[in-house]
């Protein structure tokens, strides 16, 4: 994937590398950490490193920069014939300027890149802002799933077909 740009923000979208993988669970943490809320938990406090390094060996880490800030991240990884993409985290000081529609964007290019047919995505049901703005990217609710131990759905499956 070339550098990208976006129309919306100032931001430069870059795959994300090795020596990049420290900051990044730095900055999934600080933008995952007001959703401690969540019953249940995110899975977004236990990544590390380790955890984030094995998606480059199958998809791409994509990360948002200002300057030399990163300001924002996506994960993309490739399953089968589908992206599956997640961990979408921007700094809460850089939100609503575009960081997130630029880093779906750059997702879907992932995904055309490497011959996707979809990208697909977990979004919880209370985190309506979220269903909106995957909505707004062309995501539509495909199906619902319950974490462990639920007896009611938790959470939307969301897809966006490339073909």
């Amino acid at each position: 994937m070339a550098v990208m740009t976006s129309a919306h923000t100032s931001c430069r979208f870059e795959r994300a590398g090795p020596a990049d993988l420290v900051g990044l669970v730095d900055l999934i943490h600080l933008c995952f950490a007001e959703l401690a809320v969540l019953t249940p938990p995110s899975g977004a406090a236990g990544e590390t490193a380790a955890s984030l390094g094995t998606i480059l060996e199958t998809g791409a880490l994509i990360k948002a920069l200002t300057g030399s800030e990163l300001a924002g991240c996506i994960a993309a990884e490739r399953r089968g014939r589908e992206v599956y993409v997640g961990r979408l985290s921007v700094r809460p000081d850089r939100r609503r300027q575009g960081i997130a529609q630029g880093l779906l964007a750059a997702a879907e290019a992932f995904a055309r890149e490497v011959g996707a047919e979809a990208l697909t995505l977990n979004v919880r049901l209370v985190l309506t802002g979220n269903i909106r703005l995957f909505e707004g990217a062309g995501y539509r609710i495909t199906a619902q799933g319950s974490h462990p131990g639920f007896t009611v759905p938790t959470y939307h499956i969301m897809q966006k077909f490339l073909t």
